[in-house]
């Protein structure tokens, strides 16, 4: 049996649980891959969310931006982004996730920082669409990183974590923005505003020169310093026990065959339109904030300060941090993925139909717009079921995943302007209906996605050829075989008498 090393062989002499290696490496990897893609996700926030922080602290004035410039900003970024998604994805076939998402990384931050020397509107339009494209490679691939790093028991969980860095940043940034703002505003010349920019961007910078050491790519591919040659070893063993394969580089021809697979394959129609309506629904808790800032007593004044307006919404993020962590622990000891895919969305169906009635007690308003935070806790479980049906193709999961953000994000850009008008706050006569249709919808889909996969286990065991449609030609099959590559359908030879077997 393996035996820790180094420090821990030490460690292992007063805490039992690093007696066993695979314990040492979920350790490791927890530490510092998770660590990472947390902290990344919390910086893609506050770089975000700068523009709109920095348009309300003095930006406007200094660069005469009085028209619809704060929205094109947004409008920018999103083409930038919906473009990169799947190229993005298509490139780390050809380049090791370690080079790429790190350039991918320093680049955005380069750019984050040039924004605080912009002189104009058209100047930033510019950084925004290129702000876009190299963000947009980050979301899918850090998940596509924890698919090939932890087995069903650990997924939900680990993809739950790093899901709620955006909650986490919501949290806490504001307040550290506005912090920057007051206490550096004219410091070396510079406006509060531009450091704004200066410290987002210069941090992004660092956070990428880190991704450099701690990205492992993935077991099959790895070359981390800080995992041992037996970790390594141990990292590919452990995922070959659940029948998983891990990504790797791969032909042309190959992707092209994966990809035409992919567009006809049913798991990509349910998997998009779950995860898609589920993520469109969820949105009604965006406008939670503008329904405080508006609510007034009977005598016509205001019942939150502004203060009390920005604090609220920290305890519904707590709130989507706890139910997402817990329940996600849930889904990964039970192995229960459609359950605790589904609960969440039930529940949010039931919240947004009382929404949707618009009750007179501005209390229980309260009280359901607070519980939409909580069942905001589905998407890592339904992720990690789908990571398990495509468990032999780590490229198209990679690619299925890129896809349908691109989806939710040009959904997200224009769903709004006819369902969420700021007209019709805070009722929202439309949206809340919207947005109960979309939840019940998907609760409709993943049924259906659970109905296909019972009928259809072959998927899982042996991958896309299962369907008897190889994606891989002989020659190239075989020239993998003896690279030690060949890791992206399975053993062809013996996937190929398995799947006779299935057909005769």
């Amino acid at each position: 049996m393996d035996q820790p090393q180094g420090i821990f062989k030490i460690v292992a002499r007063y805490v039992p649980y690093f007696r066993d290696p695979k314990h040492v490496l979920v350790f490791k990897l927890d530490c510092l891959l998770l660590t990472w893609t947390f902290i990344a996700g919390i910086l893609k926030e506050m770089d975000q969310s700068a523009t709109a922080q920095a348009y309300v602290s003095g930006m406007k004035e200094s660069l005469q931006l009085y028209g619809n410039e704060l929205i094109n900003f947004n409008t920018f970024f999103s083409v930038g982004y919906a473009i990169g998604l799947i190229p993005g994805q298509l490139i780390q076939t050809k380049v090791r996730p370690s080079l790429f998402l790190p350039f991918c990384e320093i680049s955005w931050g380069i750019l984050v920082t040039c924004i605080a020397q912009a002189s104009n509107a058209k100047t930033i339009y510019a950084l925004r669409v290129l702000l876009g494209l190299f963000s947009a490679v980050f979301w899918p691939t850090a998940v596509s990183m924890i698919f090939n790093w932890y087995t069903p028991a650990e997924l939900a969980k680990r993809i739950a974590f790093f899901n709620v860095s955006d909650a986490a940043g919501g949290m806490f940034l504001g307040a550290l923005q506005a912090a920057l703002y007051t206490n550096m505003n004219g410091v070396h010349g510079i406006s509060g505003w531009q450091w704004l920019f200066i410290v987002s961007g210069t941090i992004t910078i660092g956070q990428g020169l880190l991704g450099l050491v701690i990205i492992p790519d993935t077991p099959s591919l790895t070359r981390a310093i800080w995992l041992t040659d037996a970790e390594k070893d141990l990292a590919r063993r452990r995922m070959a026990e659940f029948g998983s394969n891990t990504s790797n580089m791969i032909p042309t021809k190959v992707v092209v065959q994966k990809l035409r697979k992919l567009i006809v394959h049913p798991v990509t129609y349910f998997f998009l339109a779950a995860f898609a309506l589920s993520a469109w629904a969820n949105r009604a808790n965006s406008y939670f904030t503008l329904y405080l800032e508006g609510l007034k007593d009977s005598a016509g004044n205001l019942r939150f300060s502004t203060y009390q307006v920005n604090v609220i919404p920290m305890g519904g993020y707590a709130l989507q941090i706890l139910t997402n962590l817990c329940l996600n622990a849930l889904s990964d000891w039970k192995q229960w993925r459609w359950q605790i895919s589904i609960a969440p969305a039930f529940l949010l169906g039931i919240v947004l139909s009382v929404l949707s009635a618009w009750p007179s007690d501005w209390r229980v308003i309260l009280v359901f717009y607070f519980l939409t935070y909580a069942t905001n806790a589905g998407s890592p479980s339904l992720l990690a079921w789908v990571a398990e049906l495509l468990k032999k193709e780590p490229e198209a999961r990679s690619i299925l995943v890129a896809l349908t953000v691109t989806i939710v994000y040009i959904g997200h850009a224009t769903i709004p302007i006819r369902v969420w008008r700021t007209s019709d706050s805070p009722t929202y006569p439309i949206g809340f209906p919207f947005a109960t249709a979309f939840i019940f919808s998907s609760i409709f889909v993943q049924l259906g996605l659970l109905w296909w996969g019972r009928r259809n286990t072959q998927l899982a065991e042996f991958g896309y050829e299962a369907s008897g449609v190889s994606v891989r030609n002989d020659e190239e099959s075989s020239e993998f075989s003896k690279d030690g590559l060949g890791q992206f359908g399975g053993d062809a030879k013996n996937d190929n008498v398995k799947v006779s077997a299935i057909e005769t």
